[in-house]
């Protein structure tokens, strides 16, 4: 019983259970404003752009967040994005002015840097080497648990009236429950770090290269696979399969990846994911119309692409800390903003270009690219070992 109330694994408990109810809320809340406008005859150029604000608003508030979160200090930053991000939920439901709502997801966006930034730097400052990749892929696990759960209330709840979004509202302010639990155990990011976001890229290319990838790929191939499906002669209902075959696999692989990752050499592992990523890409076309290998293939190459962002933010970890990881988290939400912005447009003209295998063949030269630089990585730690064992 002890065990449970040591402040390390009562952080841990805290952080997971608030990030999967925050999931749980976004899933719920962005179908919704969607669904919304769709019944009103608002135009898909304006509810693509208004599904575009989360990443604007990564863009836009993750550079500034390190510095805030110094002058304001950590437990401040946590309950006033809370608040900020139940309110403008709620708020959703009282107006149809556009402008209103642009303005609501903008404020839902910037609230939600700041919580999943503070989040994942808390988390990384809290864990230990030794089990850091387990600790991470529980997380990862956990939270894409609750971005599954979304939709499933969207069927319980409905998608019209209040309701909906007083539920989402406080389903994400329940989040605070968990932050009260552990909030002895707040992260103190004050300091300075040695970087900038922007020095960032070169220290650690691997892992802005996996965030990337994980953007793109959340971004791209989770939002158009049911278009690919449909135009490969798939019915709607089992082209809608394919991205819960995805997401099955983000959940089911995340824990064996990061056991792998507290066993060897975590390069080496990020590596193998980009190629199971490579792979999965250039077989999609193969196998699109072979069901007996399709859907095993899916729960695979969903779990490996995720998994090298388990694996970025566990390598994170463990080569930064304090002031210098909340900066390196910083720019991880720039990239993330980044990569969610390019996906869907690159994938979308792709498809176009080379129908129908556009979508694939573009994430397939992205992931090329990535295992280039994961490969030269993981020779460059193996170079620096042999030479340390000579020496």
């Amino acid at each position: 019983m002890n065990g449970i109330f040591d402040p390390q694994k009562r952080a841990i408990i805290a952080i997971i259970a608030a990030v999967t109810v925050m999931a749980m809320s976004l899933s719920l809340s962005i179908p919704l404003i969607s669904l919304s406008l769709e019944r009103r005859e608002i135009g898909s150029d304006i509810i693509g752009l208004m599904g575009a604000m989360p990443a604007i608003a990564f863009l836009i508030a993750s550079p500034f967040i390190p510095s805030l979160t110094r002058y304001f200090g950590t437990g401040c930053m946590l309950w006033s994005a809370l608040v900020l991000s139940s309110v403008s939920i709620i708020a959703l439901a009282l107006s149809d002015n556009l402008i209103f709502i642009f303005a609501l997801r903008l404020a839902i966006g910037f609230a939600i840097a700041i919580l999943f930034l503070i989040s994942e730097t808390w988390l990384n400052q809290i864990a230990d080497d030794k089990n850091r990749g387990r600790t991470v892929a529980i997380y990862i696990s956990s939270m894409t648990c609750g971005f599954a759960l979304g939709p499933v209330l969207i069927n319980i709840l409905g998608t019209e009236g209040a309701v909906p979004f007083i539920v989402s509202g406080l389903i994400i302010s329940s989040a605070g429950i968990f932050f009260y639990f552990a909030r002895d155990t707040f992260p103190n990011l004050s300091g300075h770090s040695q970087f900038s976001i922007l020095t960032f890229v070169k220290i650690a290319p691997l892992i802005c290269a996996a965030i990337l990838l994980v953007a793109f790929f959340d971004g791209s191939i989770l939002t158009l696979l049911p278009v690919y499906g449909v135009k490969n002669g798939m019915t709607e209902n089992t082209a809608v399969l394919m991205s819960s075959l995805l997401l099955a696999g983000n959940i089911a692989l995340q824990f064996p990846i990061g056991w792998l990752a507290d066993r060897m050499q975590r390069e080496k592992v990020i590596l193998i994911c980009g190629l199971i990523g490579l792979a999965g890409a250039l077989l999609l076309p193969i196998v699109i119309n072979i069901p007996i290998l399709l859907w095993p293939m899916l729960v695979i190459w969903g779990g490996a692409v995720v998994g090298t962002y388990t694996l970025a933010l566990v390598m994170m970890g463990q080569t930064f800390k304090g002031a210098e990881l909340v900066t390196a988290n910083a720019a991880a939400g720039v990239l993330w903003g980044l990569g969610s912005l390019i996906g869907p447009s690159s994938a979308g003209v792709a498809m176009e270009v080379i129908e129908p295998h556009g979508m694939p063949l573009s994430f397939a030269f992205i992931c090329f690219l990535f295992v280039l630089i994961a490969a030269h990585q993981a020779h460059k730690i193996h170079k620096e070992k042999t030479s340390l064992r000579k020496a």
